[in-house]
């Protein structure tokens, strides 16, 4: 994927690539569907990741390990609000090279939370991000991530993904606030400790 490689060569210098997103996510009842719609209104199909995230408990934010094929896996943290609406997240990632064997570290450091695992197919739209996403356990959603440079204004970004929404006649009741990790956790178990975000 182009994003994929041009983030690996962004963390090469430094080891950590820091990024500012709007984001946007839906449930979504049929997806192909929803992916002609998305081809019909211009995007352009880009690929398809397998993915497995291993989200860890006892941080700031959220920390997950993505593995992922054919791309480079990556560690990521984030944090951001949890709305049904579009949200800014903070990013700061890093490219991990071939054969890393970070996740049982990671495992025997932190307590692994949620795994969540998906099939992921990729478009650009108009410089915008959309996943069509079948994840393993809650079906389908489409995803949209618009990149935001530290220095510009959001409300724009915020007003663009609003009105994708409203050309690919998605209902803004089928809005998700969380991540998938907070969909697949447990209702016992807390998203995050105690005084985090």
């Amino acid at each position: 994927m182009r994003r994929e490689v041009e983030e690996s060569a962004a963390t090469a210098p430094s080891g950590a690539l820091r990024k500012r997103l709007i984001e946007l996510k839906v449930r979504v009842g049929s997806p192909s569907d929803l992916e002609l719609r998305l081809r019909a209104l211009g995007a352009t199909f880009e690929g398809t990741l397998n993915q497995r995230d291993v989200y860890f408990r006892g941080v700031r934010g959220r920390l997950k390990l993505r593995l992922q094929h054919p791309e480079r896996d990556q560690l990521v943290w984030y944090d951001r609000p949890d709305r049904a609406d579009t949200k800014e997240s903070r990013i700061v990632l890093a490219a991990l090279p071939a054969g890393h064997g970070l996740e049982p570290v990671l495992a025997s450091a932190l307590e692994v939370d949620v795994v969540v695992s998906k099939v992921r197919k990729v478009f650009d739209w108009n410089g915008t991000r959309v996943h069509l996403d079948d994840v393993v356990g809650l079906g389908s959603y489409l995803e949209f991530e618009k990149t935001v440079d530290p220095a510009d204004p959001v409300a724009p970004a915020h007003a663009e993904l609003r009105t994708m929404l409203s050309e690919l006649e998605l209902p803004s009741d089928a809005l998700e606030s969380g991540s998938y990790s907070d969909l697949l956790r447990p209702a016992s178990r807390p998203a995050r400790p105690p005084g985090g975000p």
